[in-house]
């Protein structure tokens, strides 16, 4: 891949040439997409922060008195990091709009909030039971990672990975559904069922 200077990707953004936006992907995607999977966004929220992040790039260099004044890379970084920022502000602002409603609603389900609470630590309970490799998949699963990046990241062929995270998750099932706690709630909305 041909190394293009920051004033190069700049005159590039300016020129709207098509080979300096793939060489920004290129260079700098990744670390956008690590960034908001560490701070909890999904490989979609990713996408949207980088082009976000891009469109923010791109109106700033089209300012006629527009002066590069750190590396490209930290910029762009920067540009990426406030639009993730803006994205949860909007996302906590919804949760609180919602959680208002809900609460002028008449009187909220108990025994619903218990049971999902109790499905939660049936669930990490049963999830701790499994060896590590399984713990390992899965959890890279549960954070959105592809097959693939889960291949490479842990050392194993793509086609292990997908038999392993098949095997581990039917045992993780299993294990849930033979969870003391989980055989009571069961038990219990079938005798509610019936009454």
């Amino acid at each position: 891949m041909e190394i293009f200077t920051d004033q190069h990707i700049i005159d590039g953004i300016r020129n709207r040439d098509d080979a300096t936006f793939k060489y920004l992907q290129v260079k700098f995607q990744d670390s956008i997409r690590l960034m908001v999977i560490e701070k909890g966004g999904s490989q979609e929220d990713a996408k949207d922060v980088f082009s976000e992040g891009l469109i923010a790039l791109i109106r700033l260099v089209d300012h006629k008195d527009f002066v590069l004044s750190c590396k490209l890379g930290t910029l762009v970084y920067a540009l990426c990091l406030k639009k993730w920022k803006q994205h949860l502000e909007k996302q906590t602002a919804v949760h609180n709009y919602h959680v208002r409603k809900l609460d002028t609603t008449p009187e909220s389900d108990f025994t619903e909030e218990a049971d999902q609470h109790l499905y939660h630590e049936i669930f990490w309970e049963s999830f701790e039971k499994l060896d590590k490799v399984c713990k390992d998949i899965l959890d890279a699963y549960l954070k959105e990672t592809s097959p693939k990046d889960i291949a490479i990241k842990l050392g194993y062929s793509y086609g292990y990975v997908r038999k392993r995270k098949s095997m581990c998750h039917s045992f993780l099932m299993k294990t849930i559904e033979n969870h003391p706690t989980f055989i009571r709630i069961k038990k219990t909305e079938l005798t509610l069922d019936i009454e």
